[in-house]
């Protein structure tokens, strides 16, 4: 089990430059990755993996610098979006080619527990190309533990991946944490799949820093709309939207609480009962029943904006032009960019 350190790291890749990043690593813990295309995630990991140099700070392995050596000195385990499993092997050949570089003497019967491990024995003839992206990436994993890596970093796992394959490897590595003690990181877009997996998190935008922390900082201090989407805000609106419309009551009501990317909030329960106060009429737009309750999208001013009916369900769900009444806490509305500092 190792320790590891981000302190300060920075990295140029042509015109881009990434950084400073800090982070630190417990064994076992996992943390994930967040922003959007361009924000520097891949970059990131690339650096840590060794492939792009560090222009300012150090990487720590267990106190030791490792900011010069080689990719292959490092004891990481990197597993790229492409998953870089080589096409002429089979499975069995895969996962055994880290052991063989090594010269590990019981590469094969190692191969044969990773198998059995992951779930590819029955398919440890097979070529990649005939496996399924679920299959894929369990294979590229068990290849990255071969190398009996002190780190995993992992770019995208779950891309491409339908339902059940995500909650499989989800499991697989939540039992590899638990496990083997390895710390991961993660660059992911799938919220359910990053708040089940990561104990931290950290959000870059166009190579810097814009929010590190736990779950809990994520979700009470979004720091721009690509985050606040993640963390489950259906109701996220720029400032320019806001600005457009600042003569309608409800809109520029958002706009006195927006910050240089716009404001965010929670999902609102609509108000139906005639009698209880509210200040918000919207005209329905749908309405779908979901474990949780009925999601209604309705319109407000010239906004689409999303409440719940919890359950039970009511006896006759809103229609299409059906009008609701709804209030939005004051409290749950947050600024969105470089001024954002949570709710107002």
């Amino acid at each position: 089990m190792s320790e590891w350190v981000v302190d300060g790291v920075e990295t140029d890749l042509d015109a881009f430059h990434l950084g400073p990043v800090d982070l630190s690593l417990r064994p076992g813990q996992a943390v994930a990755v967040l922003g959007s295309s361009g924000a520097g995630k891949t970059t990131l990991l690339r650096t840590l993996a060794g492939f792009l140099p560090c222009r300012e700070g150090r990487v720590l392995r267990d106190g030791v610098d490792i900011s010069d050596w080689m990719p292959e000195e490092r004891s990481l385990g990197y597993v790229p979006q492409g998953l870089g499993l080589f096409p002429q092997r089979t499975v069995f050949g895969n996962v055994r080619y880290p052991m063989e570089l090594r010269g590990r003497p019981d590469a094969n019967e190692r191969t044969e527990e990773l198998l059995a491990r992951f779930r590819l024995t029955s398919l440890k003839r097979r070529y990649p190309a005939r496996l399924s992206s679920g299959e894929q990436q369990r294979v590229a994993l068990a290849r990255a533990l071969a190398a009996e890596p002190k780190l995993i970093v992992w770019d995208e796992p779950w891309q491409a991946l339908d339902v059940e394959a995500r909650h499989e490897l989800g499991t697989v590595l939540t039992d590899l944490r638990a496990t083997e003690g390895v710390p991961v990181i993660v660059v992911t877009h799938d919220p359910d799949l990053a708040f089940s997996l990561a104990d931290s998190f950290i959000v870059l935008d166009h190579g810097r820093v814009r929010l590190a922390g736990d779950a809990r900082a994520l979700l009470d201090r979004p720091s721009d709309p690509f985050v606040a989407r993640f963390a489950g805000y259906e109701n996220v609106f720029d400032r320019a939207t806001l600005e457009a419309g600042r003569e309608r009551p409800f809109t520029a009501w958002l706009l006195a609480s927006a910050g240089p990317d716009g404001v965010a909030f929670g999902t609102p329960e609509a108000v139906p009962t005639i009698g209880v106060p509210s200040t918000w009429e919207g005209l329905v737009r749908s309405a779908r029943p979901n474990p949780e309750g009925v999601r209604v999208e309705l319109t407000v001013d010239d906004l689409m904006v999303v409440l719940r009916l919890p359950r039970p369900w009511p006896a006759k769900l809103p229609m299409a032009g059906d009008r609701l009444r709804f209030n939005v806490d004051e409290r749950t509305v947050h600024r969105l960019g470089s001024a954002a500092g949570g709710a107002r």
